[in-house]
């Protein structure tokens, strides 16, 4: 009787050490793709690594609380200070129709249309259309893995300077 106390007493310790580990677990949030519940060490959907640092302001869209190494708005790093040391990032003031190049519909096919206006987007390149008269650049959705070509006037003429975007030649 004694032993059998005993081992049910070992195996409820067991069971409530276990408990406690589950209960102390530390659920995050990527930065980088938005996948939530994480508790590994890297986020199981993109491989991003798990940072536990203090929460941050980000000193180029002013987005507060960050806690990765990147800001989860605008995707700047997080020790950011000058334009060349940072990804150019645009802000969209309407919904993207997103394209996989820039000229007229025989060039490119749809890829879809996506909302993401007061949101920041990667801007990779531009390029100038002569058909249309316009500027298309290249653009990648934070979170959606989304890339493809929109047009310039989609997004916020003060957000990045179209001139530090490097361009590319379509025709």
């Amino acid at each position: 009787m004694k032993l059998q106390r005993k081992v049910f007493l070992a195996a409820f310790l067991v069971l409530a050490c276990f408990a406690a580990i589950a209960q102390a677990a530390t659920y995050w949030t990527c930065s980088y793709c938005g996948t939530t519940g994480n508790t590994g060490n890297f986020c199981p959907h993109c491989g991003a690594a798990y940072t536990s640092a203090s929460s941050w302001t980000c000193s180029r869209c002013g987005q507060s609380g960050n806690t990765g190494n990147y800001c989860s708005n605008c995707g700047s790093a997080r020790n950011s200070t000058s334009t060349s040391s940072r990804v150019i990032y645009g802000l969209a003031k309407n919904k993207l129709a997103i394209n996989s190049g820039p000229g007229t519909r025989r060039y490119f096919e749809e890829l879809g249309t996506y909302d993401c206006r007061e949101q920041y987007v990667q801007i990779l390149a531009k390029a100038w259309d002569p058909n249309n008269g316009i500027w298309w650049v290249e653009v990648v959705i934070p979170g959606r893995r989304v890339t493809g070509w929109t047009g310039y006037k989609r997004f916020d003429p003060q957000s990045f300077n179209l001139n530090d975007v490097p361009t590319e030649e379509w025709y």
